[in-house]
């Protein structure tokens, strides 16, 4: 189609949920050339809406650039499922339209299970050196209107965590005062590779609403929040539960058709009117290969 046409267009805009519900019922080679027509604002909220599944399979048909657009603007979680779905090749080539920052961030989470730390850890947050002032976090975070997190991650030359500042101490503190002074170097950061469920009674909970995250060579890699670490519980827990059913389900099903088969087996056996065959006896003690007493 040359022109969106109106009322689609229309539809889309005003009820994209709706729209979106009726698209995934459609194979997507069905909605591409359609949909590759709309503008980038209207087709983010209805890929939105979209299940998960079917809305990979769509973005992965789209021209890979403009995957990629839908993609940034949609909210970093569920964009990171979406790739998390697509095929290696397409993934690769997505990503690859992205912003560099964009994309390494997403390469680096995209690399951890979805149920480790890494795979929910924000690579966005900043981390500021020793010889940092609190006028210099601040003006960073207002220049390139980043988030903290809750948290002022200081690490020294190495990129190693050195510790944390909480932000009502930062706000609080004369500008030109130094991180180092105002550090909390107690609270012990969290492995990319630990599973949410091990680090959820981390203490640093306790005091701080992100804790660092590092690899295994304690170099810092970006920071946990709280409430990321309960949307990846209970999504994981949600995925888990839906797979245990599916397996109760599915050996439900194969040990009915086991039992089913010989309950067949049996009533055929009855119903021909063959009694089975006796076996033969077994030779006694006194009998000879001929079959003759002695």
């Amino acid at each position: 189609m040359s022109d969106p046409n109106v009322l689609s267009l229309a539809f889309l805009q005003n009820r994209p949920k709706a729209a979106a519900a009726l698209l995934q019922d459609f194979a997507p080679e069905d909605c591409v050339e359609f949909l590759q027509q709309m503008p980038l604002e209207v087709l983010v909220p209805v890929i939105d809406g979209m299940a998960s599944w079917p809305a990979a399979r769509t973005l992965s048909l789209l021209p890979v650039d403009l995957t990629a657009d839908i993609l940034r603007v949609l909210p970093d979680a569920e964009t990171e499922t979406l790739l998390r779905l697509m095929s290696n090749e397409q993934r690769s080539a997505v990503i690859a339209h992205m912003p560099a920052a964009t994309a390494q961030g997403f390469a680096n989470k995209l690399a951890y299970p979805i149920s480790t730390v890494g795979a929910w850890m924000d690579t966005a947050v900043p981390h500021f050196t020793l010889d940092s002032s609190v006028d210099h976090c601040l003006d960073l975070v207002k220049r390139q209107q980043t988030h903290l997190g809750g948290i002022v991650i200081v690490v020294d030359g190495r990129h190693r965590l050195v510790g944390l500042v909480e932000v009502e101490k930062l706000l609080t503190s004369k500008g030109e005062a130094p991180l180092a002074d105002l550090l909390n170097t107690g609270v012990q950061p969290l492995s990319a590779r630990a599973t949410l469920w091990e680090v959820e009674q981390h203490e640093g909970w306790t005091l701080f609403p992100s804790l660092p995250v590092v690899d295994r060579h304690q170099t810092m890699l970006g920071a946990l929040t709280h409430s990321a670490l309960r949307a990846g519980t209970a999504r994981s827990a949600d995925r888990s539960d839906a797979q245990l059913r599916f397996s109760i389900l599915t050996h439900m099903g194969e040990a009915f058709i086991v039992v089913l088969g010989g309950l067949l087996a049996t009533l055929a056996g009855i119903r021909s009117g063959h009694e089975p065959r006796p076996r033969p006896p077994l030779p006694t003690r006194g009998d000879d290969i001929g079959g003759r007493a002695p």
